[in-house]
């Protein structure tokens, strides 16, 4: 049964917990960490092993069709084309075949309060870069950025929500402002969380990876590249399945894929893949717009537990800029982290205290568990 059957049920959150095995042993809010998978996810992959232990390579042609499936799946996501995507392994990879493209192509405008994953690359590379610095409770304030957007800066380089505040930022409102700058977004922390439009959001490069919000696992990832900088730019990194037609196994000379997939260079990580099609499916089949309305519901009510116990929050309260992250002060977060984790109660010590990041699947109940055993500890 798949989650189509359930619309009709007032008690759809519910039906869609018992698709998590974690609620049975866990109180489960590090979604910004990594998240489980869900049955449907678990069976696509399971899937693909049978297969292989069935058939093996005798089952190729059907999980190539397959994956372009996904591709198909993943641009309709995001509102792209599928000769625009690629699939990576980490948002790591897909950064950094984003900042070999546009590293020499002048000035970098990020922030410091970025994860690695989407700076290092570029700093590797030797960029120039320019870095702005939050605001009270991570804010990064459009206001301010435009000051700073000198003819210099090529590139803006942002999450779509922040690991270590939960600032999630105005995508559309930064693309009115970028004129013909490159946006580079690292979506991870509101992949699968919050509805993201490329096209709405003139978002020239996306990355992603499968683990945290998607509930795809580890090992995969999404890389959007605009079509006009495919044509533009001719990748640093090649392998022999970024030619148009890798089966002419043709030593001496490379006639490059067009497209997006240029960059998937050996063979495909078929259950990766498979895993980010199956949770495509299911988050759309519940609606992006029912999740993130269902986990600001859920972090309303958090913040709201917090105020009631006097615990200063850390992260933005402006509707536009809330996400699925909480983070709340702790003078030693790394004691209280061990205090909760104790009683299966699963958070992260992260920014200024504990980061907690419930999913749509999660429920007021739980969380009231979590704010009653936080007031014991403090």
């Amino acid at each position: 049964m798949f989650l189509g059957t359930y619309f009709s049920m007032s008690s759809l959150w519910s039906q869609i917990r018992k698709d998590f095995l974690i609620t049975d042993k866990y109180l489960y809010f590090d979604h910004a960490a990594g998240g489980p998978v869900p049955r449907p996810v678990r069976e696509a992959v399971e899937q693909y092993y049978r297969e292989q232990a069935e058939e093996a390579d005798f089952a190729w042609m059907k999980w190539v069709q397959r994956r372009e499936e996904v591709r198909q799946k993943a641009a309709r996501f995001i509102g792209a084309d599928p000769s625009e995507i690629t699939f990576t392994s980490s948002t790591s990879q897909g950064m950094n075949y984003v900042a070999e493209l546009l590293a020499s192509q002048g000035t970098v405008l990020t922030n410091t309060s970025e994860f690695p994953s989407s700076t290092v690359p570029w700093v590797w590379r030797k960029a120039k870069m320019i870095w702005q610095e939050p605001e009270k409770n991570g804010v990064l304030p459009l206001s301010h950025l435009k000051t700073i957007l000198t003819p210099e800066i090529k590139t803006i380089l942002t999450s779509f929500v922040q690991y270590a505040t939960g600032f999630r930022q105005d995508l559309a409102k930064l693309s009115a402002i970028k004129e013909n700058r490159f946006l580079v977004v690292n979506a991870t922390q509101g992949f699968g969380a919050f509805p993201i439009d490329v096209q709405e959001m003139k978002i020239d490069f996306l990355v992603t990876n499968s683990y945290k919000w998607l509930l795809a696992g580890y090992g995969g990832g999404i890389l959007y590249l605009r079509k006009a900088w495919l044509e533009k730019f001719a990748p640093q990194t090649v392998g022999w399945r970024s030619a148009a037609d890798p089966e002419k196994m043709d030593n001496r000379h490379l006639e490059l894929n067009p497209d997006a997939m240029r960059y998937e260079l050996g063979c495909p990580n078929f259950p990766g893949i498979f895993a980010v099609g199956a949770a495509i499916d299911y988050l759309t089949a519940i609606g992006m717009d029912k999740i993130s309305k269902r986990i600001l519901e859920l972090t309303d009510f958090l913040i709201q537990g917090l105020d009631q116990m006097g615990v200063e929050v850390a992260s933005s309260r402006e509707p536009a800029h809330r996400s699925g992250i909480v983070i709340f002060k702790s003078q030693d977060p790394k004691t209280l982290w061990k205090k909760l984790m104790a009683e299966g109660i699963c958070v992260s010590a992260r920014g200024e205290g504990i980061r907690v990041a419930p999913h749509f699947y999660n429920t007021e109940e739980e969380l009231g568990r979590f704010l009653k055993a936080l007031k014991r500890f403090i």
